[in-house]
Protein backbone atom coordinates (compact mmCIF):
# COMPACT_ATOMS: atom_id res chain seq x y z
CA UNK A 1 0.00 0.00 0.00
CA UNK A 2 1.01 3.32 -1.06
CA UNK A 3 1.63 5.43 2.46
CA UNK A 4 3.97 8.52 1.24
CA UNK A 5 1.43 10.19 -1.88
CA UNK A 6 3.62 13.61 -1.64
CA UNK A 7 6.80 11.97 -2.25
CA UNK A 8 5.38 10.01 -5.14
CA UNK A 9 3.63 12.81 -6.84
CA UNK A 10 6.95 14.80 -6.27
CA UNK A 11 8.88 12.23 -8.49
CA UNK A 12 5.76 12.42 -10.96
CA UNK A 13 6.47 16.02 -11.40
CA UNK A 14 10.02 15.22 -12.02
CA UNK A 15 9.36 12.65 -14.56
CA UNK A 16 6.76 14.93 -16.29
CA UNK A 17 8.86 17.49 -16.83
CA UNK A 18 12.15 15.16 -17.56
CA UNK A 19 14.06 16.91 -14.77
CA UNK A 20 16.95 14.47 -14.58
CA UNK A 21 19.47 16.83 -13.32
CA UNK A 22 20.05 16.85 -9.45
CA UNK A 23 20.23 20.65 -9.22
CA UNK A 24 16.94 21.19 -11.06
CA UNK A 25 15.73 18.96 -8.81
CA UNK A 26 16.55 20.56 -5.73
CA UNK A 27 15.04 23.82 -7.20
CA UNK A 28 11.80 22.24 -7.69
CA UNK A 29 11.87 20.56 -4.49
CA UNK A 30 12.02 23.94 -2.99
CA UNK A 31 9.76 26.26 -5.15
CA UNK A 32 6.97 23.11 -3.87
CA UNK A 33 7.35 23.81 -0.80
CA UNK A 34 6.34 27.62 -1.85
CA UNK A 35 2.20 27.97 -1.87
CA UNK A 36 1.00 29.79 -4.86
CA UNK A 37 -0.91 32.90 -3.55
CA UNK A 38 -1.01 35.83 -6.30
CA UNK A 39 -4.68 36.94 -6.76
CA UNK A 40 -4.63 39.56 -9.52
CA UNK A 41 -7.64 39.23 -11.44
CA UNK A 42 -7.88 35.93 -12.60
CA UNK A 43 -4.05 34.28 -11.60
CA UNK A 44 -6.19 32.02 -9.65
CA UNK A 45 -6.73 30.00 -12.89
CA UNK A 46 -2.98 29.65 -13.00
CA UNK A 47 -3.32 27.96 -9.41
CA UNK A 48 -6.30 25.76 -10.82
CA UNK A 49 -4.31 24.63 -13.54
CA UNK A 50 -1.64 23.78 -10.98
CA UNK A 51 -3.68 21.60 -8.76
CA UNK A 52 -5.29 19.73 -12.24
CA UNK A 53 -1.37 17.91 -12.22
CA UNK A 54 -2.73 16.25 -9.15
CA UNK A 55 -5.81 14.45 -11.21
CA UNK A 56 -3.56 13.68 -13.76
CA UNK A 57 -1.27 11.83 -11.29
CA UNK A 58 -4.14 10.21 -9.58
CA UNK A 59 -5.21 8.80 -13.24
CA UNK A 60 -1.73 7.47 -13.56
CA UNK A 61 -1.78 5.67 -10.56
CA UNK A 62 -5.91 4.37 -10.78
CA UNK A 63 -4.14 0.89 -9.90
CA UNK A 64 -1.92 1.35 -7.20
CA UNK A 65 -3.43 1.01 -3.81
CA UNK A 66 -3.79 4.31 -2.33
CA UNK A 67 -5.69 5.18 0.50
CA UNK A 68 -8.37 7.74 0.18
CA UNK A 69 -7.43 9.12 4.00
CA UNK A 70 -4.69 9.81 2.13
CA UNK A 71 -5.68 10.73 -1.26
CA UNK A 72 -8.04 13.11 -0.02
CA UNK A 73 -6.34 15.93 2.05
CA UNK A 74 -3.94 15.58 -1.14
CA UNK A 75 -6.45 16.59 -3.77
CA UNK A 76 -7.19 19.97 -1.76
CA UNK A 77 -3.82 21.23 -0.54
CA UNK A 78 -3.24 25.05 -2.20
CA UNK A 79 -1.12 24.90 -5.34
CA UNK A 80 2.50 25.05 -4.76
CA UNK A 81 4.64 27.31 -6.83
CA UNK A 82 5.57 23.97 -8.31
CA UNK A 83 2.69 23.25 -10.05
CA UNK A 84 1.79 26.21 -10.92
CA UNK A 85 5.15 26.99 -12.75
CA UNK A 86 4.92 23.37 -14.73
CA UNK A 87 1.41 24.23 -15.29
CA UNK A 88 2.28 27.53 -16.84
CA UNK A 89 5.26 26.04 -18.65
CA UNK A 90 3.14 23.36 -20.41
CA UNK A 91 0.28 26.00 -21.55
CA UNK A 92 3.79 28.38 -23.04
CA UNK A 93 5.29 25.25 -24.55
CA UNK A 94 1.58 24.67 -26.08
CA UNK A 95 1.91 28.22 -27.92
CA UNK A 96 5.01 28.74 -28.29
CA UNK A 97 6.78 24.93 -28.40
CA UNK A 98 10.52 24.68 -27.14
CA UNK A 99 9.45 22.11 -24.47
CA UNK A 100 7.95 22.32 -20.88
CA UNK A 101 11.66 21.86 -19.00
CA UNK A 102 12.55 24.89 -21.30
CA UNK A 103 10.03 26.94 -20.39
CA UNK A 104 10.16 26.02 -16.83
CA UNK A 105 13.88 26.74 -16.61
CA UNK A 106 13.46 30.33 -18.48
CA UNK A 107 10.45 30.92 -15.76
CA UNK A 108 13.19 30.04 -13.31
CA UNK A 109 15.72 32.50 -15.18
CA UNK A 110 13.11 35.62 -14.86
CA UNK A 111 12.79 34.66 -11.41
CA UNK A 112 16.60 34.96 -10.58
CA UNK A 113 17.10 31.38 -9.76
CA UNK A 114 19.42 30.24 -11.91
CA UNK A 115 22.15 31.25 -9.80
CA UNK A 116 20.87 28.21 -7.31
CA UNK A 117 21.16 25.93 -10.35
CA UNK A 118 24.77 26.94 -10.82
CA UNK A 119 25.79 26.24 -7.19
CA UNK A 120 24.42 23.07 -6.46
CA UNK A 121 24.60 21.46 -2.85
CA UNK A 122 25.70 17.89 -3.89
CA UNK A 123 22.07 17.02 -2.74
CA UNK A 124 22.00 18.94 0.47
CA UNK A 125 18.99 21.19 1.47
CA UNK A 126 20.06 24.54 2.39
CA UNK A 127 18.18 26.95 4.07
CA UNK A 128 19.84 29.65 2.45
CA UNK A 129 18.79 28.58 -0.79
CA UNK A 130 15.40 28.00 0.19
CA UNK A 131 15.22 31.61 1.32
CA UNK A 132 16.27 33.14 -1.69
CA UNK A 133 13.53 30.82 -3.25
CA UNK A 134 10.73 32.01 -0.89
CA UNK A 135 11.69 35.64 -1.49
CA UNK A 136 11.41 35.01 -5.36
CA UNK A 137 8.18 33.76 -5.02
CA UNK A 138 7.49 36.25 -2.47
CA UNK A 139 8.13 39.28 -4.13
CA UNK A 140 5.61 37.61 -7.58
CA UNK A 141 3.02 36.63 -4.80
CA UNK A 142 2.98 40.36 -3.26
CA UNK A 143 3.57 42.56 -6.70
CA UNK A 144 6.95 43.21 -5.40
CA UNK A 145 8.54 43.38 -8.75
CA UNK A 146 9.19 46.43 -10.85
CA UNK A 147 6.77 48.02 -13.39
CA UNK A 148 7.93 46.32 -16.33
CA UNK A 149 8.06 42.83 -14.71
CA UNK A 150 11.55 42.88 -13.74
CA UNK A 151 12.03 40.84 -10.54
CA UNK A 152 8.75 38.66 -11.97
CA UNK A 153 8.07 35.84 -14.16
CA UNK A 154 7.96 37.94 -17.34
CA UNK A 155 10.29 40.43 -17.33
CA UNK A 156 9.94 43.43 -20.56
CA UNK A 157 12.11 45.37 -22.34
CA UNK A 158 10.24 48.24 -22.79
CA UNK A 159 8.10 50.59 -21.11
CA UNK A 160 5.26 50.31 -23.80
CA UNK A 161 3.08 48.06 -21.50
CA UNK A 162 0.74 48.29 -18.67
CA UNK A 163 2.20 48.31 -15.09
CA UNK A 164 2.94 44.68 -14.74
CA UNK A 165 2.20 44.50 -10.86
CA UNK A 166 -1.61 45.09 -11.63
CA UNK A 167 -2.25 42.78 -14.34
CA UNK A 168 -2.57 39.37 -14.43
CA UNK A 169 0.24 36.47 -15.45
CA UNK A 170 -1.32 35.54 -18.64
CA UNK A 171 -1.10 39.44 -19.74
CA UNK A 172 2.05 39.43 -18.87
CA UNK A 173 2.99 36.53 -20.38
CA UNK A 174 1.38 38.05 -23.44
CA UNK A 175 3.42 41.42 -23.30
CA UNK A 176 6.82 39.26 -22.50
CA UNK A 177 6.24 37.05 -25.74
CA UNK A 178 5.07 39.82 -27.75
CA UNK A 179 8.35 41.72 -27.53
CA UNK A 180 10.61 38.16 -27.87
CA UNK A 181 8.60 36.85 -31.34
CA UNK A 182 8.95 40.75 -32.57
CA UNK A 183 12.65 40.97 -31.45
CA UNK A 184 12.81 37.77 -33.50
CA UNK A 185 10.41 38.73 -36.92
CA UNK A 186 12.67 41.94 -36.65
CA UNK A 187 15.74 40.34 -36.82
CA UNK A 188 14.37 37.67 -39.79
CA UNK A 189 13.18 40.09 -42.28
CA UNK A 190 16.81 42.59 -41.92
Amino acid sequence: MITNVDDLYFRWLMDHIGASNRSVIRLCSMLHNNTFTRSVDKDINRAVEGQRLRRRFMSDFLDANIDPRITNPFMVQECSWLEMLIALSEALDYLYEGGVQERLLELIDNLGLTKILLSPKDGRYDELDQEYVDAATTRVDHNLFSANGHGGLFPLSTSDHPDQRRVEIWEQHAAYFREKLEGVVWTSTN
